[in-house]
């Protein structure tokens, strides 16, 4: 071998030794760094063990196997929060940036398989409002990608009935990361430029009586599906209504899917904030129910108005579509029947400005078209004003032509009474506020009867009967353009919710109608 073949593989070996020290001085410092942030630069309250740390100094990839993390309170040692990770991948980790520019950067991180799970009650409030950071950052923190693929989400609470919220497969991409001590302070804590999100086998919790479960989440470029919603009281009508100790309504409702576009989110001086121009609701079908055998609740019910108005978020929905609804209320007021129920089908309702950041003159205003039990068109018009102190309001009603036995799967249970005759048109105006109202009714109808029932609602009460019908005029046709007209008002019950104060300023309407004695005050 020559001499110059013997200096260039001296050469090529001092080289080789040369790279495979400095590859295993970058793994082994990689790994320090790793292992002095994890035991140094996490807070006492949280901890973390894994099983390996693989470093791959020629793609800058680095992986931890069998992750755990546990989060305690910082005043005691109660942990709230457990997540475990089968991998956590961090590829393509920029080197000269952390070592020149003083920042970590990297192209992409991977949580595989992470399940996480919170302890609602568990957790130690605190009694300061100053955020302080969850972790220690020197450098500035860069991802240009992080996934979490196949996640378990899950919240616990401290009753026997525990489960809060569950989310099963769920996956998570967001682009373009930054994490700094600045952000850190903040209520969000990151900044990014996008996210996508997909999961199913969604659960939550809404109320000790209510869950609702969705079966497909989907959100991408700020637009959200949801699909196969269920709303549900978890127990039988009969069952809630043996538990409750005062009245609450029974519900089985199912949207087909909801749609929101370009949803914008985030704090502003502290307050929530969320912003969409639009949200389709599709198909929404409800079963709701009502056992007024069980007591009162007596608690003050505010007008969707102020709801708004208190709201401890800023909320800007410019308008929400109502595709095809369907409604039924059923309404037990006698121990000897099951309740009565009028029904509302082929809704399609617009609402706009379902907002409380809007300024006068915008009005929240919701427009809706339906049929009113078997085949009876049926609008209505409704706008109030959320900035107004006295939430005044206006309600507008017109009702197409409807056999009056149709009320009767409704009037026979619950109230004893049976309709005849017909109503060809009625319209209706209610102008109030959160203590009073007036309504201006105008009715057309023909050979209009009210027959009282005897106590099994089974028979009529002759003698009943036509007293009640001396009183009322059967027709209208007497009356000019073939419309009787009637004036009432209504005080509101406050521990009724509002459309217990429509059927109020209705009843009134409809004395006055019928019985043409004028103005009636219906309390």
């Amino acid at each position: 071998m020559t001499k110059y073949a013997k200096l260039i593989f001296i050469t090529l070996g001092i080289f080789l030794i040369a790279f495979a020290v400095t590859v295993f001085y970058v793994n082994t410092t990689v790994k320090s760094k790793i292992n002095h942030f994890l035991e140094n630069r996490l807070p006492p309250h949280i901890t973390s063990t894994q099983g390996k740390i693989d470093v791959n100094t020629f793609d800058g990839t680095v992986t931890l196997s069998d992750v755990l993390v546990k989060i305690k309170n910082k005043n005691d040692t109660l942990t709230h929060t457990f997540v475990t990770l089968k991998k956590l991948v961090v590829e393509d980790v920029g080197y000269w940036d952390y070592i020149i520019n003083k920042k970590i950067k990297v192209e992409d991180i991977k949580l595989k398989d992470p399940n996480i799970t919170y302890y609602k009650d568990k957790v130690a409030l605190k009694k300061d409002t100053l955020i302080s950071p969850p972790i220690k950052l020197f450098k500035p923190f860069l991802i240009d990608e992080l996934n979490l693929e196949n996640a378990t989400f899950t919240i616990i609470q401290k009753e026997k009935d525990s489960l809060f919220l569950q989310t099963k497969n769920t996956n998570i991409k967001i682009d373009n990361i930054e994490i700094s001590k600045e952000t850190l302070r903040n209520k969000i804590p990151v900044k990014y430029s996008s996210y996508k999100t997909t999961a199913d086998s969604i659960f939550v919790k809404i109320s000790p009586y209510e869950n609702v479960t969705v079966n497909s989440l989907n959100i991408k470029n700020n637009k959200v599906s949801l699909q196969d919603i269920n709303l549900k009281t978890k127990y039988s009508r009969k069952a809630l209504s043996k538990i409750l100790t005062k009245e609450q309504d029974h519900f089985n409702v199912h949207f087909n899917e909801i749609q929101i576009s370009e949803v914008d989110f985030g704090f502003k001086k502290n307050r929530l904030f969320i912003k969409s121009p639009s949200i389709i609701i599709d198909t929404p079908n409800a079963s709701i129910y009502r056992d007024k055998l069980v007591a009162d609740d007596p608690t003050i019910k505010n007008l969707y108005s102020k709801m708004l108005r208190k709201a401890t978020i800023d909320l800007t929905i410019n308008k929400v579509a109502i595709n095809n609804g369907e409604i039924s209320y059923t309404e037990r007021v006698k121990e000897d029947n099951s309740g009565g129920t009028i029904d509302f089908s082929k809704i399609n309702a617009t609402i706009t400005n379902a907002s409380n950041t809007y300024t006068a003159p915008q009005k929240t205003e919701i427009d809706i078209k339906a049929i009113f039990m078997k085949d009876t068109p049926f609008k209505s018009q409704w706008s109030f004003d959320t900035n107004n102190p006295n939430d005044q309001f206006l309600f507008k009603t017109e009702i197409g032509k409807m056999t009056a036995s149709d009320l009767n799967l409704f009037m026979k249970p619950n109230l004893k009474v049976a309709l005849e005759g017909t109503t060809n048109k009625t319209y209706l105006t209610i102008s109030g506020n959160n203590n009073q109202a007036n309504i201006a009714m105008r009715m057309d109808y023909d050979k209009f009867k009210i027959n009282i029932l005897n106590k099994n609602g089974n028979k009529k009460n002759k003698i009943f009967s036509a007293i009640a019908n001396i009183f009322i005029k059967k027709n209208s046709n007497e009356s000019k353009d073939d419309f009787r007209e009637g004036k009432g008002t209504a005080t509101r019950d406050k521990t009724k919710s509002f459309f217990n104060y429509v059927w109020l300023n209705i009843r009134a309407g409809l004395i006055s109608v019928l019985t043409g004695i004028g103005t009636t005050d219906n309390k």
